[in-house]
């Protein structure tokens, strides 16, 4: 290689100068002291580079390694994203045909997306609430389709509305129009009247009650829906089934199996009643019946005396309280304590059987009935005394004699019959 002078301070004569494998004096020539110094320069420049480039190497390798991962969860939150959007979607646009078909009548949210009535389906019966919707049984009815759906009619394309204006004041699109004979006025109703409509008179109320006298409503209605059971649309208290599952009853003339051939343990179990203790009891609250139930009941309790029983009065009209929600339930008194049950309408009209009927059968105690009704259309003889049919005094002998029967029973715990 070429040499070049060096310019600068003087170098000593006595200075050496090394390298790994031997020493360079000063004998040595200035162009070969150059050359060597050049040699470890660059060499000490290869360290140098090759040391620093180390950190930087290993900078440059997380720097790829991370945006790699980067890169990686970005797609993969991607995908994420796009299949949870998908089967949300998916799930939602279900949500909304389901909803669609449950709905088509449940609320006005139909009319309100699309502004327009005509869309709603042809072969669906609308039926119009004339009266107000918070009396029974209107409130049992909702509105829209969705009620009967729910209960699973045999006939569910019928629509619900209590808005007078849903066809835009056209009445006359309705099939059918209901009137709650609690409360329509003969003041209020419909001007127009279309020959394909039927107007349908509902109440479960007695018609002691709620008579209908107005001339107004002389051959007004088609159809009517009520306890009777000749009502069009029967709309009683209790249903009657047989083992199938079948529908039997009420019915103007029910067959009774007289001598049932073979009865399950639950319905013959004494257990059940061997531990009662008091003859009678009653939840009532409305004092003032048009059937007098309460004044029976008072010379009833007075009948019992001489045999050291009574009627518990629970309720407004007594001096008992019990609740179905707090404190002691209800229920459990009548199936703990008592033989009997006054299940007393308050008033008497044809085939007006209502819950208090019930309470006593769901309940473990004979009811003693008190009404218009047959009581052989709702129960077989034998299960019930009809209060209607005794005077007070009799009565009162029949149920010490029940009682009393029933308090000779075995007390074991084993007992049946």
């Amino acid at each position: 290689m070429n040499c070049i002078a060096r310019h600068g301070s003087a170098r000593s004569p006595s200075r050496q100068y090394s390298t790994s494998d031997d020493k360079v004096t000063n004998a040595a020539s200035n162009c070969k002291l150059d050359t060597v110094l050049e040699y470890v320069v660059n060499a000490m420049s290869w360290n140098v580079r090759a040391t620093c480039s180390r950190p930087f190497g290993n900078r440059l390798s997380l720097i790829k390694f991370f945006f790699f991962i980067s890169c990686t969860n970005l797609f993969a939150f991607l995908f994420w994203s796009q299949e949870t959007y998908r089967q949300h979607q998916s799930s939602f646009t279900e949500s909304l045909v389901q909803e669609a078909i449950k709905n088509v009548g449940h609320d006005y949210r139909y009319t309100d997306l699309y502004r327009k009535v005509n869309t709603l389906p042809e072969d669906f019966k609308y039926i119009l609430l004339w009266t107000r919707k918070d009396y029974a049984p209107f409130y049992f009815y909702g509105e829209g389709q969705i009620e009967f759906l729910k209960n699973k009619c045999q006939e569910t394309k019928c629509y619900v509305v209590t808005d007078r204006n849903f066809f835009g004041g056209s009445l006359n699109r309705f099939d059918a129009i209901g009137f709650n004979g609690r409360n329509m006025n003969s003041k209020d109703l419909p001007k127009t009247r279309s020959r394909h409509q039927q107007y349908v008179y509902f109440n479960t109320e007695s018609a002691d009650n709620y008579p209908v006298c107005n001339k107004a409503f002389n051959r007004y209605f088609n159809w009517t829906s009520s306890y009777r059971i000749d009502s069009d649309i029967p709309l009683g208290y209790i249903l009657i089934k047989n083992k199938l599952g079948d529908i039997i009853g009420p019915n103007k003339k029910m067959s009774w199996v007289k001598t049932p051939e073979n009865l399950d343990e639950e319905y013959i179990d004494m257990n059940r009643i061997k531990n009662k203790t008091k003859a009678a009891a009653w939840f009532v609250s409305n004092c003032r019946s048009r059937s007098g139930r309460l004044s029976y009941v008072k010379a009833l309790k007075n009948a019992l005396k001489p045999f050291n029983l009574t009627v518990d009065i629970y309720g407004k009209c007594g001096k008992l309280k019990c609740s179905k929600t707090h404190g002691t339930n209800c229920s459990e008194l009548l199936q703990k304590d008592y033989y009997f049950y006054m299940s007393m309408e308050n008033s008497f009209a044809e085939d007006y059987v209502t819950e208090k009927l019930l309470t006593a059968l769901h309940n473990d105690v004979v009811p003693i009935v008190y009404g218009g009704a047959d009581y052989n259309r709702f129960l077989p003889p034998g299960s019930y005394i009809d209060a209607t049919k005794h005077h007070v005094i009799k009565l009162a002998a029949m149920i010490n004699d029940n009682t009393s029967k029933l308090d000779n029973l075995p007390k074991n715990d084993n007992y049946s019959k």
